[in-house]
């Protein structure tokens, strides 16, 4: 393996707390390093148990509403098909501000509707707590994969992985190269003050924006994860083993940054969509945003994508949230065999290295190998390299299991910081006697 190729398959190891692991069962312990290599399996075809009468597979995710990903994932579903006749794939699920909390209703109403559930690293937690995850150890034994990326180290109970990986993402910084040059920017911010200072001067209202991070909140789920990368710059943690956090230094320090940006920067009200159509008009010179946005953007503004690029993040210690997102299968479906079969369809090396370059993704979940002719040809690649990951669990402790209710509680707060011009410590201590609220009534 290259010396590139080896920094990737080692950039997410967490240093995973083990209060932050599941209270129902016991998890692996963390690799200290993986043994390099995986069998390549023989064709696909179904198991004999399936042959016969066709099984439809619901899978839901949101990913069929993700220009480029989308595109990515029905390619691999026509070669699924056109490999046997057993199976079939029908595509479920809702835009990802509404999939999380479509799943969590259907927990609540006592199981899931789907045979396949994308997750994202909260939600598989939350859904792994409920005993609706079946095991997928099988499948990573039968390819004969000893590879798999530590990240998948606290969904594992006793010894048992229970959601496989099919896009891992890191926060970065990225930018337009064409707005940088055109502003004669030609140094990259090194610290947080000169970030603030550069994206002020790449602003000129109402035509460009230095910045852009979802803000609204009629869009949570975007609104929430984005926000929580803020607390990095300080290494900040929103809630830990002593309860929530969101009143200490470091978070009002990262919630005050938030604001100084949307008042200088920021395109003020506008939603992702609009965002994004700004963003390939050349309109928002920056964002501080996951690695997987960059394929919405080449699929949708494509003469924009070669000026992609990404830099450092401006604060010493580069910790940034990596976030693994495993597709899952329904244990109490009625179709876990063939559930499992299309994953091990996907997990197989040569249609796992189709789906990673497909989507543009960057951070194998196992070593597939021959991806350094990929990797050098994305030139905005670098600054997603340059990082100290750590996961949303690190920095939420036990409310990862309930990551949407504690952040629907402090995105309303910070909205009042945005847009009532509230005092930053007055708002999160009102979120923070809220959140301990919400703790005492989960018994956390």
């Amino acid at each position: 393996m290259s010396t590139d190729e080896t920094t990737r398959s080692t950039i997410l190891r967490p240093k995973l707390n083990r209060r932050h692991l599941l209270k129902t069962g016991s998890a692996a312990a963390v690799a200290g390093a993986a043994t390099i290599g995986a069998k390549r399996s023989p064709a696909f075809a179904a198991p004999a148990v399936l042959q016969g009468e066709q099984i439809t597979l619901r899978y839901g995710t949101w990913f069929w509403y993700e220009p480029g990903r989308a595109e990515a994932w029905r390619y691999m579903i026509e070669q699924f098909h056109a490999a046997q006749n057993e199976i079939r794939i029908e595509e479920s699920g809702a835009p990802f501000d509404e999939f999380t909390n479509n799943i969590i209703v259907q927990l609540q109403a006592g199981g899931l509707d789907d045979d396949l559930v994308q997750t994202t690293p909260d939600l598989v937690l939350r859904l792994l707590r409920a005993g609706q995850l079946a095991s997928l150890q099988d499948v990573i034994d039968s390819l004969g994969i000893t590879t798999l990326s530590p990240a998948h180290d606290y969904i594992t109970v006793d010894g048992q992985v229970h959601g496989l990986d099919v896009v891992t993402v890191v926060f970065g910084l990225l930018y337009n190269a064409q707005l940088f040059e055109d502003e004669g920017i030609t140094t990259l911010p090194a610290s947080v003050e000169e970030w603030v200072e550069v994206s002020q001067a790449l602003t000129s209202r109402p035509d460009q924006f230095g910045m852009y991070s979802a803000h609204l909140t009629s869009e949570p789920e975007s609104f929430w994860f984005q926000l929580q990368e803020w607390a990095m710059p300080f290494d900040g943690v929103w809630a830990n083993e002593a309860g929530p956090q969101v009143n200490s230094e470091p978070i009002i320090n990262a919630v005050s940054l938030f604001k100084t940006f949307y008042d200088t920067t920021f395109p003020q009200g506008s939603d992702d969509s609009t965002a994004t159509r700004q963003w390939g008009d050349g309109q928002i010179a920056q964002q501080l945003i996951v690695s997987a946005a960059v394929n919405v953007y080449r699929t949708s503004a494509p003469e924009l994508y070669p000026h992609i690029r990404s830099y450092s993040l401006p604060w010493e210690s580069k910790r940034s949230i990596a976030r693994i997102h495993p597709i899952t299968v329904n244990a109490n479906g009625a179709n876990v065999d063939a559930a499992k079969e299309f994953v091990k369809f996907l997990y197989t090396p040569e249609n796992y290295r189709e789906l990673l370059t497909r989507q543009l993704d960057v951070i194998p979940a196992y070593d597939v190998g021959g991806l350094d002719e990929y990797f050098s040809d994305l030139p905005w690649l670098t600054g997603y390299e340059d990082i100290s990951p750590t996961t949303p669990p690190d920095i939420m402790g036990d409310f990862i299991f309930n990551n949407q209710e504690f952040g629907q509680i402090v995105i309303n707060r910070v909205t009042e910081v945005l847009t009532a011009d509230r005092p930053v410590e007055e708002a999160m201590a009102q979120a923070q006697q809220e959140l301990e609220e919400l703790g005492g009534r989960l018994g956390l």
